[in-house]
Protein backbone atom coordinates (compact mmCIF):
# COMPACT_ATOMS: atom_id res chain seq x y z
CA UNK A 1 0.00 0.00 0.00
CA UNK A 2 1.29 3.11 -1.44
CA UNK A 3 1.17 6.22 1.84
CA UNK A 4 3.30 8.50 0.00
CA UNK A 5 0.82 9.43 -2.28
CA UNK A 6 -2.55 11.22 -1.35
CA UNK A 7 -5.54 9.30 -0.27
CA UNK A 8 -8.94 9.28 0.79
CA UNK A 9 -11.61 7.55 2.23
CA UNK A 10 -14.98 6.90 3.11
CA UNK A 11 -16.25 4.23 5.48
CA UNK A 12 -19.92 4.27 6.56
CA UNK A 13 -20.93 2.24 10.25
CA UNK A 14 -23.61 0.47 10.95
CA UNK A 15 -25.50 0.30 14.04
CA UNK A 16 -24.78 -3.32 16.07
CA UNK A 17 -26.96 -2.53 19.30
CA UNK A 18 -29.51 0.29 19.79
CA UNK A 19 -29.15 -0.15 23.91
CA UNK A 20 -26.69 2.43 23.66
CA UNK A 21 -28.63 5.03 21.20
CA UNK A 22 -29.77 8.29 23.08
CA UNK A 23 -33.47 8.17 21.53
CA UNK A 24 -34.77 4.36 20.50
CA UNK A 25 -37.04 5.93 17.95
CA UNK A 26 -34.11 6.79 15.84
CA UNK A 27 -30.90 4.48 15.06
CA UNK A 28 -27.13 5.08 15.36
CA UNK A 29 -25.14 6.32 12.78
CA UNK A 30 -21.39 6.82 12.13
CA UNK A 31 -19.15 7.24 9.24
CA UNK A 32 -15.22 7.21 9.16
CA UNK A 33 -13.09 9.60 7.13
CA UNK A 34 -9.67 8.67 6.50
CA UNK A 35 -6.99 10.26 4.92
CA UNK A 36 -3.21 8.97 4.33
CA UNK A 37 -0.19 11.10 2.54
CA UNK A 38 3.57 11.62 2.70
CA UNK A 39 3.56 8.49 4.95
CA UNK A 40 0.67 10.61 7.43
CA UNK A 41 -2.78 10.08 8.40
CA UNK A 42 -5.54 11.65 9.68
CA UNK A 43 -8.67 9.96 10.76
CA UNK A 44 -12.09 11.91 11.44
CA UNK A 45 -14.90 9.87 13.16
CA UNK A 46 -18.41 10.95 13.36
CA UNK A 47 -21.16 9.51 15.26
CA UNK A 48 -24.82 10.58 16.12
CA UNK A 49 -27.64 9.47 18.43
CA UNK A 50 -25.11 7.62 21.09
CA UNK A 51 -26.14 7.62 24.88
CA UNK A 52 -24.65 10.01 26.73
CA UNK A 53 -23.56 9.60 30.11
CA UNK A 54 -23.72 12.62 32.23
CA UNK A 55 -21.62 10.41 35.59
CA UNK A 56 -19.38 8.42 32.93
CA UNK A 57 -20.54 5.23 33.44
CA UNK A 58 -19.36 4.48 29.83
CA UNK A 59 -16.80 5.68 27.35
CA UNK A 60 -16.66 5.41 23.55
CA UNK A 61 -13.37 3.85 22.07
CA UNK A 62 -12.74 3.75 18.21
CA UNK A 63 -11.09 0.37 17.58
CA UNK A 64 -9.51 -1.15 14.90
CA UNK A 65 -9.53 -5.02 14.18
CA UNK A 66 -7.86 -7.40 11.34
CA UNK A 67 -5.78 -9.95 10.32
CA UNK A 68 -1.66 -10.86 10.76
CA UNK A 69 -1.50 -14.75 9.57
CA UNK A 70 -4.02 -16.47 11.89
CA UNK A 71 -3.74 -14.40 14.55
CA UNK A 72 -6.13 -11.62 15.15
CA UNK A 73 -4.89 -8.01 16.20
CA UNK A 74 -6.48 -4.77 17.41
CA UNK A 75 -5.32 -1.39 18.44
CA UNK A 76 -7.24 1.15 20.08
CA UNK A 77 -7.22 4.69 17.76
CA UNK A 78 -8.60 6.67 20.90
CA UNK A 79 -11.83 8.12 22.84
CA UNK A 80 -14.75 9.84 21.08
CA UNK A 81 -16.45 12.61 22.17
CA UNK A 82 -20.32 12.87 22.72
CA UNK A 83 -22.13 15.94 23.21
CA UNK A 84 -25.58 15.93 25.48
CA UNK A 85 -27.52 14.98 22.43
CA UNK A 86 -25.80 12.33 21.31
CA UNK A 87 -23.74 13.51 18.51
CA UNK A 88 -19.37 13.90 18.18
CA UNK A 89 -17.06 14.38 15.79
CA UNK A 90 -13.18 13.38 16.75
CA UNK A 91 -9.98 13.70 15.18
CA UNK A 92 -6.82 11.24 15.15
CA UNK A 93 -3.71 11.25 14.08
CA UNK A 94 -2.19 8.12 12.93
CA UNK A 95 1.36 6.73 11.03
CA UNK A 96 -0.18 4.49 8.33
CA UNK A 97 2.96 2.64 8.16
CA UNK A 98 2.71 1.63 11.87
CA UNK A 99 -0.49 1.79 13.30
CA UNK A 100 -0.41 -0.12 16.53
CA UNK A 101 2.80 0.72 17.42
CA UNK A 102 3.98 -2.96 16.50
CA UNK A 103 4.71 -2.48 12.35
CA UNK A 104 1.04 -3.33 11.68
CA UNK A 105 0.15 -0.77 8.84
CA UNK A 106 -3.57 0.71 8.48
CA UNK A 107 -4.03 -1.96 5.54
CA UNK A 108 -3.84 -4.80 8.22
CA UNK A 109 -6.87 -3.82 9.54
CA UNK A 110 -10.41 -4.55 7.90
CA UNK A 111 -13.07 -3.59 10.51
CA UNK A 112 -13.38 -0.47 12.53
CA UNK A 113 -15.52 -0.59 15.52
CA UNK A 114 -16.92 1.38 17.94
CA UNK A 115 -17.07 0.27 21.39
CA UNK A 116 -19.10 1.33 24.82
CA UNK A 117 -16.66 0.76 27.42
CA UNK A 118 -17.97 0.72 31.14
CA UNK A 119 -15.33 2.79 33.31
CA UNK A 120 -17.09 1.07 36.99
CA UNK A 121 -16.03 -2.19 36.05
CA UNK A 122 -13.34 -3.33 34.19
CA UNK A 123 -13.98 -6.91 34.12
CA UNK A 124 -17.35 -6.20 31.91
CA UNK A 125 -17.15 -6.97 28.22
CA UNK A 126 -16.78 -4.32 25.42
CA UNK A 127 -20.53 -3.57 23.73
CA UNK A 128 -19.98 -2.84 20.05
CA UNK A 129 -22.05 -0.41 18.86
CA UNK A 130 -21.28 0.28 15.15
CA UNK A 131 -19.01 -1.08 12.62
CA UNK A 132 -17.40 -0.63 9.42
CA UNK A 133 -15.56 -2.45 6.56
CA UNK A 134 -12.37 -0.76 6.12
CA UNK A 135 -10.29 -1.27 3.16
CA UNK A 136 -7.52 -4.13 3.62
CA UNK A 137 -4.36 -5.26 1.42
CA UNK A 138 -5.67 -7.10 -1.70
CA UNK A 139 -9.33 -6.88 -1.28
CA UNK A 140 -11.11 -4.45 -3.51
CA UNK A 141 -13.59 -1.61 -2.29
CA UNK A 142 -16.34 -3.16 -0.04
CA UNK A 143 -20.10 -1.19 -0.66
CA UNK A 144 -19.51 0.63 2.55
CA UNK A 145 -16.23 2.52 1.23
CA UNK A 146 -15.70 4.51 -1.43
CA UNK A 147 -12.34 6.03 -2.26
CA UNK A 148 -12.05 9.32 -3.39
CA UNK A 149 -10.04 11.10 -6.37
CA UNK A 150 -8.70 14.02 -7.88
CA UNK A 151 -9.82 12.90 -11.15
CA UNK A 152 -13.48 11.57 -9.98
CA UNK A 153 -16.48 12.83 -9.58
CA UNK A 154 -16.58 12.55 -5.49
CA UNK A 155 -19.92 10.42 -4.16
CA UNK A 156 -20.76 11.24 -0.74
CA UNK A 157 -23.41 11.42 1.03
CA UNK A 158 -24.02 15.26 1.36
CA UNK A 159 -23.31 17.99 -0.81
CA UNK A 160 -20.79 19.76 1.86
CA UNK A 161 -18.95 16.52 1.89
CA UNK A 162 -18.76 16.57 -1.86
CA UNK A 163 -17.16 20.29 -1.56
CA UNK A 164 -14.91 19.85 1.40
CA UNK A 165 -13.32 16.91 -0.68
CA UNK A 166 -12.58 19.63 -3.80
CA UNK A 167 -11.14 21.85 -1.65
CA UNK A 168 -7.18 21.65 -2.60
CA UNK A 169 -7.91 21.42 -6.35
CA UNK A 170 -9.68 24.50 -6.04
CA UNK A 171 -7.10 26.42 -3.87
CA UNK A 172 -4.70 25.37 -6.85
CA UNK A 173 -7.11 26.61 -9.43
CA UNK A 174 -7.34 29.79 -7.95
CA UNK A 175 -3.57 29.90 -7.66
CA UNK A 176 -2.80 29.48 -11.35
CA UNK A 177 -5.63 31.52 -12.41
CA UNK A 178 -3.86 34.56 -10.43
CA UNK A 179 -0.52 33.81 -11.44
CA UNK A 180 -1.52 32.25 -14.64
CA UNK A 181 -1.02 34.31 -18.66
CA UNK A 182 -4.35 33.37 -20.34
CA UNK A 183 -5.88 35.60 -22.59
CA UNK A 184 -9.35 36.56 -22.40
CA UNK A 185 -11.53 35.02 -24.77
CA UNK A 186 -12.49 37.53 -27.89
CA UNK A 187 -15.42 36.93 -30.32
CA UNK A 188 -15.85 33.67 -31.88
CA UNK A 189 -15.73 35.01 -35.59
CA UNK A 190 -12.43 37.02 -34.87
CA UNK A 191 -9.70 35.89 -36.57
CA UNK A 192 -5.88 36.13 -35.33
CA UNK A 193 -5.10 39.00 -37.58
CA UNK A 194 -7.94 40.95 -35.67
CA UNK A 195 -7.04 39.97 -32.67
CA UNK A 196 -3.98 41.20 -33.42
CA UNK A 197 -5.17 43.98 -35.16
CA UNK A 198 -7.75 45.38 -32.23
CA UNK A 199 -6.29 43.61 -29.09
CA UNK A 200 -6.84 47.65 -27.13
CA UNK A 201 -9.81 47.64 -28.77
CA UNK A 202 -13.11 47.33 -26.85
CA UNK A 203 -15.95 44.35 -28.57
CA UNK A 204 -18.97 46.19 -29.69
CA UNK A 205 -22.30 45.65 -28.85
CA UNK A 206 -23.11 42.98 -31.25
CA UNK A 207 -19.99 41.25 -30.46
CA UNK A 208 -20.22 41.00 -26.96
CA UNK A 209 -20.84 37.46 -25.37
CA UNK A 210 -22.42 36.42 -22.65
CA UNK A 211 -20.55 34.23 -20.43
CA UNK A 212 -21.79 31.82 -17.40
CA UNK A 213 -20.29 32.75 -14.21
CA UNK A 214 -19.97 30.54 -11.50
CA UNK A 215 -19.13 32.43 -8.63
CA UNK A 216 -22.50 31.29 -7.06
CA UNK A 217 -20.82 27.40 -6.33
CA UNK A 218 -18.12 29.39 -3.91
CA UNK A 219 -20.84 30.79 -2.57
CA UNK A 220 -22.79 27.84 -1.80
CA UNK A 221 -19.18 26.37 -0.54
CA UNK A 222 -18.57 28.89 2.00
CA UNK A 223 -22.08 29.50 3.32
CA UNK A 224 -22.22 24.90 3.65
CA UNK A 225 -19.01 25.27 5.38
CA UNK A 226 -20.47 27.79 7.84
CA UNK A 227 -23.02 26.11 8.61
CA UNK A 228 -21.13 23.26 9.32
CA UNK A 229 -19.01 24.70 11.58
CA UNK A 230 -22.10 26.11 13.09
CA UNK A 231 -23.38 22.63 13.67
CA UNK A 232 -20.60 21.20 14.95
CA UNK A 233 -19.51 23.85 16.94
CA UNK A 234 -20.12 23.13 20.63
CA UNK A 235 -16.72 20.91 19.67
CA UNK A 236 -14.54 24.13 19.29
CA UNK A 237 -13.37 26.28 22.08
CA UNK A 238 -15.29 29.58 22.69
CA UNK A 239 -12.79 31.98 23.07
CA UNK A 240 -12.84 36.19 23.28
CA UNK A 241 -10.20 37.50 21.46
CA UNK A 242 -10.37 40.89 20.96
CA UNK A 243 -11.81 43.86 23.98
CA UNK A 244 -13.43 45.95 21.29
CA UNK A 245 -15.25 43.91 18.53
CA UNK A 246 -16.63 45.62 15.74
CA UNK A 247 -18.29 42.42 14.49
CA UNK A 248 -20.47 41.37 17.80
CA UNK A 249 -19.35 37.64 16.99
CA UNK A 250 -19.69 34.73 18.89
CA UNK A 251 -15.94 33.12 18.45
CA UNK A 252 -14.93 30.04 18.36
CA UNK A 253 -11.12 28.52 17.88
CA UNK A 254 -10.04 26.09 15.46
CA UNK A 255 -7.07 24.17 14.92
CA UNK A 256 -7.34 21.69 12.39
CA UNK A 257 -6.69 24.81 9.36
CA UNK A 258 -7.32 22.06 7.03
CA UNK A 259 -11.17 23.01 7.51
CA UNK A 260 -10.59 26.58 6.67
CA UNK A 261 -13.42 26.64 3.52
CA UNK A 262 -12.28 30.15 2.14
CA UNK A 263 -9.90 30.07 -1.33
CA UNK A 264 -7.89 31.80 -0.23
CA UNK A 265 -3.75 30.63 -1.02
CA UNK A 266 -2.80 33.38 1.80
CA UNK A 267 -5.61 32.82 4.43
CA UNK A 268 -4.24 28.97 4.32
CA UNK A 269 -0.79 29.82 4.69
CA UNK A 270 -0.80 32.00 7.62
CA UNK A 271 -3.41 29.88 9.35
CA UNK A 272 -1.09 26.98 8.82
CA UNK A 273 1.82 29.06 10.37
CA UNK A 274 -0.14 29.81 13.83
CA UNK A 275 -2.04 26.54 13.53
CA UNK A 276 -5.40 27.94 14.22
CA UNK A 277 -7.63 30.45 13.18
CA UNK A 278 -11.19 31.69 14.36
CA UNK A 279 -14.66 31.40 12.82
CA UNK A 280 -17.30 33.70 14.09
CA UNK A 281 -20.94 34.01 13.59
CA UNK A 282 -23.54 36.67 14.43
CA UNK A 283 -27.23 36.15 15.02
CA UNK A 284 -30.06 38.36 13.99
CA UNK A 285 -33.25 39.72 16.40
CA UNK A 286 -34.68 35.91 15.57
CA UNK A 287 -31.95 33.99 16.64
CA UNK A 288 -30.86 32.83 12.72
CA UNK A 289 -26.91 33.41 11.67
CA UNK A 290 -26.93 36.40 9.47
CA UNK A 291 -23.03 37.04 9.11
CA UNK A 292 -20.05 34.63 9.33
CA UNK A 293 -16.35 35.92 10.19
CA UNK A 294 -13.49 34.04 9.47
CA UNK A 295 -10.41 35.69 11.44
CA UNK A 296 -6.76 34.56 10.53
CA UNK A 297 -3.90 35.50 12.70
CA UNK A 298 -1.36 38.17 11.80
CA UNK A 299 0.34 41.40 12.75
CA UNK A 300 -0.75 44.72 11.34
CA UNK A 301 1.74 44.62 8.04
CA UNK A 302 0.74 44.39 4.72
CA UNK A 303 2.94 41.00 4.45
CA UNK A 304 0.55 39.53 7.26
CA UNK A 305 -2.38 40.55 5.13
CA UNK A 306 -3.97 37.46 3.48
CA UNK A 307 -3.53 37.96 -0.45
CA UNK A 308 -2.95 41.46 0.37
CA UNK A 309 -6.80 42.26 1.18
CA UNK A 310 -7.85 40.75 -2.28
CA UNK A 311 -9.62 37.75 -1.16
CA UNK A 312 -11.59 40.01 1.43
CA UNK A 313 -9.28 40.32 4.58
CA UNK A 314 -9.39 43.88 5.13
CA UNK A 315 -10.30 44.66 8.36
CA UNK A 316 -7.72 43.93 11.81
CA UNK A 317 -8.20 43.87 15.37
CA UNK A 318 -5.46 43.61 17.72
CA UNK A 319 -5.84 40.79 20.40
CA UNK A 320 -7.25 41.16 23.45
CA UNK A 321 -5.05 43.58 26.04
CA UNK A 322 -3.41 44.57 22.85
CA UNK A 323 -5.26 47.89 21.88
CA UNK A 324 -3.34 49.93 24.34
CA UNK A 325 0.24 49.21 23.05
CA UNK A 326 -1.09 49.01 19.48
CA UNK A 327 -2.33 52.29 19.67
CA UNK A 328 0.97 53.63 21.81
CA UNK A 329 3.14 51.98 19.33
CA UNK A 330 2.19 52.08 15.91
CA UNK A 331 3.75 55.03 15.21
CA UNK A 332 7.24 54.14 16.34
CA UNK A 333 9.19 51.61 13.91
CA UNK A 334 8.49 48.42 15.58
CA UNK A 335 4.85 49.41 16.79
CA UNK A 336 3.33 47.20 14.20
CA UNK A 337 5.64 44.59 14.63
CA UNK A 338 5.16 43.98 17.88
CA UNK A 339 1.50 43.38 18.01
CA UNK A 340 -0.76 40.34 16.87
CA UNK A 341 -4.52 40.20 16.06
CA UNK A 342 -6.81 38.67 13.37
CA UNK A 343 -7.41 39.34 9.71
CA UNK A 344 -11.10 39.04 9.33
CA UNK A 345 -13.21 38.33 6.98
CA UNK A 346 -17.09 38.98 6.86
CA UNK A 347 -19.66 36.74 4.87
CA UNK A 348 -23.50 37.33 4.23
CA UNK A 349 -25.65 34.36 5.75
CA UNK A 350 -27.91 34.74 3.10
CA UNK A 351 -25.65 35.12 -0.13
CA UNK A 352 -22.36 33.53 0.72
CA UNK A 353 -21.00 36.86 -0.55
CA UNK A 354 -17.60 38.30 0.74
CA UNK A 355 -17.99 42.00 2.07
CA UNK A 356 -16.12 44.42 4.36
CA UNK A 357 -16.93 44.47 8.06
Amino acid sequence: MNYVKYNRSFVMMEEQNNQFAARESAPIKGYLKVETGNNKGALRCTVQNLKYYEKGDYIYKLILFGKRGERTIHTIVGNLVVNRQGNGESYFRFLPGDMDGKGNAYHSFSTAIVAAASTKDEKEPLHPVLKGVTLSEGESFQSELFQISDDEDEEEDTEFEKIMNRIDQIVEEVEEAMHGDEKPMQAEEATSDDLLRSAAAAPSRDEAITKKTYNSFYNEYILNACAHTCRVAEFYEDVFPFDKDKTGARWKKIDNTTNLPMVSPGAHYFATQYRHYLFGAKADENGVASRFFFGIPGRFLSEEQPDGGKSGFTYWQPIRGADPVFEQDRNTENGDRSTYGYWIVSIDGATGSIEEV
